[in-house]
């Protein structure tokens, strides 16, 4: 395995342990860890920026194990973050957990790439309104680096990425959704 590989893979299980971490501070410090949040999803998007170009470079080509989770990995940080949402009391137990259960409901009948993107944003959302409303720093900071990360994969973004994702979207119950939006299956 390639010192790229190996990167990428550690930057995709970094992302893993923010979810937890995320679920942490709801659980054991709450609200007043709302900055500390904010920017453990900013540090979870970064390496999610990363990961991918890394494993790319590794001439093999072939995903790894923790390679082929990247998006279950991803959805695990969005979960972290409505966790640390509902530990907190920024959103009701009743919606916290009955978003979960129907993302997981939907998740489990389409089993849709593009249905998994779309799910994470609500929970992100609600953070950056959080932290804007009342950790303005984190919150702008958070709003900077999507603006930063659409900057730099432009032109692919709106040519490759958003076009994908609404095909996908579009495609729902039609078949099983299984590639990212390069056409490579699920995973990196």
């Amino acid at each position: 395995m390639s010192r790229a590989r190996l990167l990428a893979d550690s930057l995709t299980a970094f992302r893993f342990l923010v979810a937890l971490y995320l679920l942490w501070l709801g659980a054991t410090i709450g609200a007043e860890a709302l900055p500390t949040a904010a920017i453990a999803l900013v540090l979870a998007w970064a390496s999610d920026l990363a990961d991918g170009p890394l494993a790319r470079l590794d001439r093999d080509g072939s995903p790894t194990w923790i390679g082929r989770r990247d998006l279950e990995v991803d959805c695990s940080v969005a979960t972290g973050v409505l966790g640390y949402l509902t530990l907190s009391g920024y959103v009701s137990w009743l919606a916290g957990v009955g978003y979960l259960l129907l993302a997981v409901a939907l998740l489990w009948h389409f089993r849709s790439v593009h249905l998994a993107w779309a799910l994470q944003a609500p929970p992100y959302f609600c953070l950056l309104w959080v932290a804007l409303r009342d950790a303005r720093f984190q919150g702008i900071l958070a709003v900077l680096w999507i603006l930063f990360t659409v900057a730099i994969t432009w032109p692919r973004f709106p040519q490759t990425t958003v076009p994908a994702f609404l095909e996908g979207m579009r495609n729902l119950g039609r078949q099983q959704d299984v590639e990212d939006s390069d056409g490579r299956p699920q995973g990196r």
